[in-house]
């Protein structure tokens, strides 16, 4: 009877272990991604020039319609009388929808990206670049309902999270031979490529 009793007693333990790692749980299967990217102001770029910023990828992309779905944008950036902006795609009369938020908190501190303080509406994010040594920009987090997660049967599995920084802007009207750097805005990002995880860590998140 004991031997019977103990073998009980494992099986519950196994089976309780198992139930609360939840062998069923989406996991993550790439990691972080961190990387530069370079953008055209959408007003007035050139024609091939980016305008946007692709989460997924990620990757610079220009802000139009397009056949290639997973090239979709998710963060259009523009310059209007010399202040620069984020913008979700909303503001431009695009059907995508990204939620973007501005904080304080440094850029490298920002580990996760938050579960709450997304704004609905469709209005431009105003970001600057930094305003002197030992000073960052504008530190801008986003989320964005991704095509690439769109068959996730949970809704909150249906956006990528990413964070950036602004670097630096270049106010001066573009022009392709004597100011090719013109009105375009350099800035650092981080995402997370795993449908619905929020971590910003080096590596493949957990959370």
């Amino acid at each position: 009877m004991t031997g019977r009793r103990s073998l009980f007693l494992v099986v519950v333990a196994g089976f309780a272990a198992s139930a609360c790692s939840n062998p069923f749980a989406t996991k993550a299967t790439v990691a972080t991604i961190e990387d530069t990217v370079a953008v055209f102001a959408f007003t007035g770029a050139p024609p091939s020039g980016p305008t946007a910023l692709n989460i997924f990828t990620p990757a610079p992309v220009i802000a139009m319609p397009t056949a290639n779905l997973n090239l979709t944008y998710d963060i259009v950036f523009d310059i209007r009388n010399d202040t620069a902006y984020a913008m979700p795609p909303h503001a431009i009369g695009a059907i995508n929808e990204t939620l973007l938020q501005t904080t304080t908190q440094p850029y490298v501190s920002i580990t996760q990206a938050p579960s709450s303080g997304w704004s609905n509406d469709s209005l431009p994010v105003p970001i600057f670049p930094p305003s002197g040594p030992g000073t960052e920009g504008t530190v801008v987090l986003a989320k964005a309902e991704a095509y690439a997660c769109r068959d996730q049967q949970l809704e909150d599995r249906r956006f990528l999270y990413a964070k950036l920084v602004i670097d630096s802007v270049h106010y001066t009207p573009y022009d392709p031979i004597t100011n090719p750097t013109g009105r375009t805005i350099y800035f650092r990002t981080r995402v997370d490529p795993n449908c619905g995880f929020l971590s910003f860590k080096d590596g493949i998140p957990s959370n």
